[in-house]
């Protein structure tokens, strides 16, 4: 006759369980936190891919963040990037990174669309488009703020760009939501990483970005940020130098880049 298992056999049994599950259960926890980092590389790629056909509609001319925002005239109706991305590509989806939180569904009584400058849509998206792309946010901009001068008001066009490979477009941002401060919906070089208008490094210290030529890739978020023109670390940054970062990835167009000019503030690429 088949004698039943001892109490000393079960607890081996269940000691040798627990020390699987230790084992695996991490493992298990970083191919999901890969499978989401693969899923928003996809995604920010899929972006930029109707981006790059938004602007070959439209002779070449890049975007704002929002309609009327270089003049300050942005509103509830206006368009946000994601917006004017959505007849290309169908999807205000794209815009969540899978690693984020999922968008409240109204705020104020306005329902998320993900596509319009209110606040439950531009704050809650989790992947930015560059702020500098809106000429108010670049340098230029900052050393002659005096609209309706070029520097301020004038949208970017692909010929001024020397290198579309290097130049960022999408990257994940600090995603707020409704009522909080800072914004989703753009990303900023000289905002510290995960705070307000800032990239994120939600996907284990790296961020996902897209540039200029239409390629993506993942990068440490810690190398695309000048510390000493971040204005959490140093309030009196200039964001003069802002391309001048480790992963020689350029963010503002109208800021001395390192290829023309070696030393940026006698300090060159730190």
């Amino acid at each position: 006759m088949r004698k039943a298992f001892t109490l000393i056999e079960l607890l081996v049994v269940i000691a040798i369980i627990a020390i699987l599950a230790a084992i695996l259960f991490p493992v298990f926890a970083q191919a999901k936190a890969a499978a989401k980092k693969t899923q928003a590389l996809s995604n920010v790629k899929q972006l930029q891919t109707g981006y790059l056909l938004y602007i070959n509609d439209y002779d070449g001319t890049y975007y704002e963040h929002a309609q009327g925002m270089a003049y300050g005239t942005q509103n509830a109706t206006s368009l946000i990037w994601n917006g004017y991305l959505n007849p290309y590509l169908k999807s205000v989806a794209l815009a969540n990174d899978p690693a984020a939180q999922n968008p409240i569904a109204s705020y104020n009584g306005v329902n998320f669309t993900g596509k319009y400058y209110v606040p439950v849509d531009y704050q809650q998206l989790a992947t930015g488009y560059n702020w500098n792309f809106t000429s108010e946010f670049d340098y230029a901009c900052s050393i002659d703020f005096n609209p309706p001068y070029a520097s301020c008001t004038t949208f970017w066009n692909e010929s001024q760009f020397e290198f579309p490979a290097q130049q960022l477009v999408f990257a994940s941002s600090a995603q707020r939501t409704p009522g909080q401060t800072g914004a989703g919906f753009w990303v900023s070089p000289i905002h510290n990483i995960n705070a307000d208008n800032g990239i994120s490094d939600r996907h284990n210290g790296w961020t996902v970005i897209s540039f200029m030529d239409g390629h993506a890739k993942s990068l440490k978020a810690t190398t695309l940020l000048v510390s000493d023109q971040v204005q959490e670390i140093d309030p009196n940054a200039s964001g003069q130098c802002v391309n001048y970062d480790v992963a020689h990835v350029y963010w503002d167009p109208s800021a001395p880049l390192p290829d023309n000019f070696p030393l940026c503030e006698g300090h060159g690429i730190r």
